[in-house]
């Protein structure tokens, strides 16, 4: 008889790499360990965006026996939102998490999230501005300025209504997941502006859980590079929605930031 279909994954748990072989042999044992306690069954797809200090080949070695769980590598290094759209569409699991390498939101955080997920959410994210989240670090001041004025400017130019839009801790529904990373287009520090646009321009159901967060050290961050990049960024959303290269809105929905 042939060989049964694998099981379809609960989860997919998506990780964008670049240069992380220091952090990640840390931290990728702590999400592993945490999965192998969850009673349903997922991947693990790790996403290099080229990196030069060895981090596929760790990672392979870290996800040797792993069941489902695999590394692409792209190239040339194109930015974190690059990495997610080659590796969130590719994902065969019901709901996609995608997750820094450094863990600075922790694994377990994910517990907070299926009670959302099994209801009317489409995209569940974490949020370090809310009340009753507890950040253990913090980030240096300027970054939590621009941090705060890229909140800021995004409110206005791109998403609503939405306390931190650049927690790197975010959990989609497959169609959510496919259609939204499929659609964007920028690769820089403004992804995630773009698929949260995306989300509520396309009308997914949208919910912001107060996450445990702490600052890793080793930043790949420039203030002033980024800002001019994040700022130039939100404006090529709208330049991009305005030219209609999102596609059409197809979906009416609701944004929620209400505490849990």
């Amino acid at each position: 008889m042939p060989a049964s279909p694998p099981a379809e994954p609960r989860l997919s748990i998506v990780i964008p790499m670049y240069n992380e072989a220091a952090r990640m042999r840390k931290s990728l044992p702590i999400l592993l360990d945490y999965l192998a306690h969850q009673p349903y069954p997922y991947e693990v797809i790790a996403v290099d965006d080229g990196s030069a200090d060895g981090t596929p080949a760790l990672a392979r070695e870290l996800l040797a026996g792993v069941p489902d769980s695999r590394v692409i590598e792209t190239r040339p290094n194109r930015g974190k939102g690059h990495a997610l759209r080659v590796g969130m569409p590719a994902s065969r699991g019901a709901f996609v998490l995608f997750t820094d390498a450094d863990l600075s939101t922790p694994p377990d955080e994910l517990d907070k999230f299926w009670p959302w997920l099994a209801g009317e959410f489409d995209v569940v994210i974490g949020s370090r501005k809310m009340a009753g989240a507890v950040l253990d670090r913090r980030q240096p001041w300027w970054r939590e300025r621009l941090g705060k004025v890229f909140t800021w400017l995004s409110d206005r130019l791109a998403t609503r209504d939405i306390s931190d839009v650049t927690c790197g801790f975010k959990v989609f529904s497959r169609d959510a997941a496919h259609d939204l990373f499929r659609r964007g287009r920028i690769n820089d520090f403004s992804f995630d502006a773009e698929i949260l646009f995306l989300a509520q321009r396309r009308g997914y159901r949208i919910k912001e859980v107060p996450v445990h967060w702490h600052d890793e050290r080793g930043t790949k961050v420039r203030i002033v590079r980024d800002a001019v990049r994040a700022l130039r960024g939100l404006l090529r959303i709208r330049a991009n929605a305005a030219a209609g290269r999102y596609g059409e809105r197809i979906r009416t929905g609701a944004v929620s930031g209400t505490q849990f």
